[in-house]
């Protein structure tokens, strides 16, 4: 009986984030990985009732329910990965704007929203999840990294930052398609057309993010995941 290969749990946001992304990771650490991605049906450092206290049992939990599915034990995972949507979290307050027709609605220099101190609130408390989460290494002895995606994963992948929930699954759908089988193409077109000026380095790219409008525009710093976790046959 051949060796099990211990499990890397990818936790993102919807399920429509899950279909964009798991099965090209798949193809690309098939030799030496078991990729399996894990939703969490919204943005759990953006909930009210998330705080830096409670977020790693909160995380864990994700986890935990996972194992429990697919019937695994705490050392079959290898690592946990999460990829946060940045949301313009990180702007100031004065770009942070009345008007609109919906509740939030993003551009690249700007929030406007119905209420502001509702999203000043929001972005305190997603800040202090994230930045918390950022200085630790491990949730419950299992090795934790996060990635950002801005302003949010549909803005990142399909350069739509508005993107209306029902179009979601479609777009997924079309952005597997189109880099399935051509996992070199996915990690040039993170670097070619969404890192966008983000440093390479793990920590400069967070505090480039956190810089001026950097949350509301197009980056990620997922390409340094693959150059942290190098690719097998000398695909990265």
């Amino acid at each position: 009986m051949g060796t099990t290969r211990k499990t890397v749990l990818f936790i993102v946001e919807g399920s429509s984030d899950k279909t964009a992304l798991e099965k090209i990771f798949r193809s690309i650490y098939k030799n030496n990985k078991n990729i399996e991605f894990k939703f969490t049906d919204g943005d759990i450092s953006s909930d009210e009732t998330t705080t830096k206290e409670n977020v790693e049992d909160r995380i864990y939990q994700i986890v935990y329910e996972f194992m429990k599915d697919k019937k695994l034990n705490k050392n079959d995972i290898y690592q946990i990965v999460q990829l946060f949507d940045t949301d313009g979290v990180y702007i100031p307050e004065k770009a942070i704007v009345f008007g609109g027709d919906y509740a939030i609605t993003y551009s690249t220099t700007s929030i406007i929203c119905r209420d502001i101190k509702k999203v000043v609130n929001r972005n305190n408390l997603k800040t202090a999840i994230m930045d918390y989460l950022l200085g630790i290494q491990t949730i419950k002895d299992i090795p934790y990294s996060m990635y950002f995606m801005s302003c949010n994963l549909d803005h990142a992948l399909y350069d739509e930052i508005n993107l209306d929930k029902d179009l979601k699954q479609a777009y997924a759908d079309a952005f597997y398609e189109k880099f399935i089988g051509k996992e070199q193409m996915f990690i040039e077109f993170l670097k070619t057309d969404v890192v966008n000026g983000v440093p390479d380095a793990f920590n400069g790219s967070w505090r480039y993010i956190k810089e001026d409008l950097h949350s509301l525009e197009r980056h990620t710093n997922l390409h340094i995941y693959f150059a942290q976790n190098p690719l097998p046959d000398g695909l990265y």
